[in-house]
């Protein structure tokens, strides 16, 4: 079994007119995207494998608006490996403010290529710092009422 790596990928968003809600702000299925995205990338490099689905993402909540013309920043942290799963925090923040506006978990699942299938990744999580912790605890949390 390996170690994986956690490269905490990040990517930056000017947010557009086409990215906004009837209420000028930033569309919460556009925010997903953005989530969903960098997640993926972060369990893509964690693993160093390509093969991989998404399979959830959970506790999404928006904590201030976004609104046109913000630049946002999208932040990723590998909080838990299972045998074929690996799950992550994301982090989607104002860049001028560094604040955090929105946060999700989001899962992916390790497959065989061939037959789609679920297989297990061998890839562990090393040592977590006490922030990474909390947020192991919430994803646990989350998967625990599923």
């Amino acid at each position: 079994m390996k170690i994986g790596i956690d490269e905490h990928i990040s990517a930056a968003h000017m947010v557009l007119g086409k990215d906004l809600n009837p209420h000028d702000t930033l569309f919460a299925g556009q925010a997903a995207s953005y989530m969903i995205e960098c997640g993926f990338l972060a369990v893509q490099t964690f693993l160093g494998s390509p093969h991989i689905v998404f399979l959830a993402l959970d506790g999404m909540r928006f904590l201030r608006p976004v609104h046109k013309g913000m630049a946002i920043q999208v932040d990723s942290t590998i909080v838990y490996a299972g045998t074929s799963s690996v799950g992550a925090y994301i982090r989607l923040s104002i860049l001028a403010e560094h604040s955090t506006a929105a946060e999700c978990f989001v899962s992916f699942v390790h497959i065989d290529e061939l037959t789609g299938r679920a297989m297990p990744h061998q890839t562990a999580l090393g040592e977590l710092d006490d922030q990474g912790k909390q947020w192991q605890k919430a994803y646990l949390a989350y998967h625990a009422m599923s």
